[in-house]
C-alpha cells in the first residue's frame, strides 16, 4: 500500500512541476494587440487555427558581447565570445532542417487538436490565391545567412512552404482584404509564427575596478572579464521577426517572446576553445576603450544528436503556446 501510494505521489508531484514548467514558460509570450485600450481577441479564444506559416530560424553561430562602466571614473571596457556549432559526422543539410521544422509542424498541429483547437489541413491553406501569390518565398538549398552581428543561421519554413509574413509589419493597405478573405476562405484565424532555435547559452560580463588616484591619472585600474558557454539548445527571443495572428474581421494580434525556452542540456560531444577562428574585432570604441575577444567556443556534436536536442526545444514553444492560449 504505500508502494502505491509512493508511486502515486510521484506521479502526482511530476505531473505539477510539468505544469509549472509549462505555464512559467507560456508566461514568456506576450500578446500585443494595436491601441491603448485594445484586449487580444484571436489567441485567447481559439476554437481553430490554421498554421499557415512556420519559419523557423536556426543559429549555427552564437555571439555575446558585454561592456562595462565605472561611474566614478568613466572607465569603459568591452568584450565579445563567438560559439560556433560542429557537427562531427558531417554538415547538417537542408534535409536535416527541413526534417525538424516538419515534425514541429506536426507535433503542434497534434497538441492543438488534442487541446481541442481544430487545425486547417495544409492542402487547404496551399490552394487558395493568398497562399498562391505570396511574393516572398524560402527556396530549397537555401545559403547560409550572416547578420550585422556575425551570427549566421538558416531559414526553413515547414512544408517548403511560402512565407506569407515577413515577420516586421503587419499586413496593410491591399493585403489586409486579402488576407482576411484568405482566414475567411479556411474558416479559421491564420498563425505566421517566426521561431529562433539557438544552440548554446552564453554568458559574459565585464567589471571594472580603480584604486587610488592622482592628478592626471588612477593609479590602479582593473579589469576583470567572467565568460560561461554551454550546449543548451533553446527556442530563443526571436531577433528574425515576431509571429502573427489575423482572421476574417482584420483584427490582427503580434505574439513576442520575452525569454528563452531551455529544452535540452548537454548534448554535446566535446566543448573546446579554438584560438584560430579568432577574427579582429575593430570599431571606434578601439580609441577609447579596451575591447577584448575571448577564444572563441566549438561545441561538436552529431547530427542526431543535434536534430533531437532542436526538436525537443521546439515541442517546449509548441506546449508554451497552447498553455497561453489556455490562459
Amino acid at each position: 500500500m504505500f508502494e502505491k501510494r509512493f508511486i502515486l505521489m510521484s506521479f502526482i508531484a511530476m505531473f505539477s512541476n510539468l505544469i509549472i514548467a509549462q505555464s512559467n514558460d507560456a508566461n514568456k509570450l506576450e500578446i500585443v494587440v494595436g491601441g491603448s485600450f485594445a484586449k487580444p481577441k484571436i489567441i485567447p479564444a481559439l476554437s481553430n487555427l490554421a498554421l499557415a506559416q512556420i519559419t523557423v530560424n536556426y543559429n549555427l553561430t552564437s555571439t555575446e558581447r558585454s561592456a562595462g562602466h565605472e561611474k566614478s571614473t568613466g572607465a569603459t571596457s568591452g568584450a565579445k565570445i563567438t560559439a560556433y556549432l560542429e557537427t562531427t559526422d558531417g554538415e547538417l543539410t537542408t534535409a536535416d532542417f527541413q526534417e525538424i521544422t516538419d515534425y514541429f509542424y506536426s507535433y503542434f498541429q497534434k497538441k492543438l487538436k488534442e487541446n481541442g483547437i481544430d487545425t486547417v489541413a495544409w492542402n487547404s491553406i496551399v490552394e487558395t490565391d493568398f497562399y498562391k501569390n505570396a511574393v516572398e518565398k524560402v527556396s530549397e538549398g537555401e545559403e547560409d545567412r550572416q547578420g550585422k552581428n556575425g551570427n549566421v543561421w538558416v531559414t526553413n519554413n515547414a512544408h517548403k512552404g511560402n512565407t506569407l509574413y515577413g515577420g516586421a509589419t503587419p499586413f496593410a493597405f491591399g493585403k489586409i482584404k486579402k488576407a482576411s478573405k484568405f482566414c475567411e476562405e479556411i474558416g479559421a484565424p491564420a498563425g505566421f509564427f517566426h521561431i529562433t532555435v539557438d544552440f548554446a547559452d552564453i554568458m559574459v560580463h565585464v567589471g571594472i575596478k580603480t584604486e587610488g588616484s592622482g592628478l592626471y591619472y588612477y593609479q590602479t585600474r582593473t579589469t576583470k572579464t567572467e565568460w560561461a558557454v554551454k550546449s543548451e539548445m533553446k527556442v530563443a527571443a526571436s531577433t528574425h521577426g515576431n509571429s502573427l495572428f489575423w482572421n476574417k474581421k482584420s483584427q490582427a494580434e503580434s505574439l513576442i517572446q520575452r525569454g528563452d525556452l531551455e529544452a535540452i542540456s548537454n548534448y554535446h560531444d566535446a566543448i573546446n576553445e579554438d584560438a584560430s577562428r579568432l577574427k579582429n574585432w575593430y570599431s571606434f570604441s578601439k580609441l577609447w576603450a579596451f575591447n577584448k575577444e575571448l577564444n572563441p567556443i566549438v561545441i561538436e556534436t552529431t547530427r542526431a544528436k543535434y536534430k533531437a536536442a532542436a526538436k525537443k526545444a521546439l515541442e517546449k514553444y509548441a506546449d508554451a503556446f497552447i498553455a497561453k492560449s489556455k490562459g
